[in-house]
């Protein structure tokens, strides 16, 4: 997109990361990747990476006339109304909210932590050091992805796991050095 200055560390450190996700998407096997024979969680989990990196990477680049908290008031609200569609068809096709207690204390945290947080932390983040060098750290996503695997569904623990994640570290530490 040509909106930062990128350096040799930056693109060297990117493109091992990138590998390091593919290996862990592909469960380090040629064959899937040939075949793009990717799992749809997989390949959605990529395409919203690139997303998010393109939105960071135009978030440095125009120059807000609104605040921080402001953007983010707006990014909610068109969420919202993407979501409003969705909701409709939901309740349509019979799946109904329960409004107890166990509901809204995990909506609250939903909004609060990976929503708002997460969202002014990110914002912040791209203020202080750049869409370059924050934009890697999306890359921990397949990683953080197959360790709450791990947790919740006993997903087994696997040598391509720990190699896709040297991979990505590897990238992320090198992307973020200094020239």
């Amino acid at each position: 997109l040509k909106i930062e200055k990128t350096n040799p560390f930056q693109i060297i450190g990117v493109i091992l990361s990138l590998f390091g996700v593919l290996i862990i998407i592909t469960k380090a096997k040629l064959d899937i990747l040939i075949n793009l024979d990717f799992n749809k969680g997989d390949l959605t989990m990529v395409i919203a990476m690139f997303s998010w990196a393109t939105y960071s990477a135009l978030l440095k680049k125009k120059q807000h006339d609104l605040s921080q908290l402001s953007l983010l008031q707006v990014i909610i609200t068109f969420g919202l109304i993407f979501l409003i569609p969705i909701y409709i068809i939901e309740m349509n096709l019979g799946y109904n909210i329960k409004l107890n207690t166990p509901f809204i204390l995990t909506l609250s945290y939903v909004v609060l932590f990976p929503g708002l947080a997460s969202f002014i932390c990110w914002i912040k983040g791209i203020s202080l050091i750049g869409a370059n060098r924050s934009g890697v750290f999306l890359h921990l996503m397949p990683i953080i992805a197959a360790i709450m695997a791990m947790l919740i569904f006993d997903e087994k623990f696997m040598i391509y796991h720990i190699l896709g994640a040297i991979f990505i570290l590897s990238g992320i530490i090198l992307s973020n050095r200094k020239v």
